[in-house]
């Protein structure tokens, strides 16, 4: 399950759901056991929620042997 991390300095410009350009005020950083290299980070809580419901998703077709969604 994704945790939200607590950073505040953000190197990335934007987002890497919508590839909006981030606001600081409203920026959520993620990481992911799925993802080894960087955190996730988001504009709002809208695009993680999209985020959150295909990774979900995603997770319950990995174990049950269903088809992926990789449209991230």
């Amino acid at each position: 399950m994704p945790f939200q991390l607590k950073s505040e300095i953000v190197t990335v410009l934007r987002c890497t759901n919508c590839g909006r350009i981030l606001r600081r005020d409203s920026t959520i950083i993620v990481k992911t056991c799925c993802v080894n290299s960087s955190p996730w980070v988001f504009c709002g809580k809208e695009c993680y929620r999209q985020f959150m419901m295909r990774w979900i998703r995603n997770q319950d077709a990995l174990r049950s042997g269903g088809k992926l969604r990789i449209t991230f």
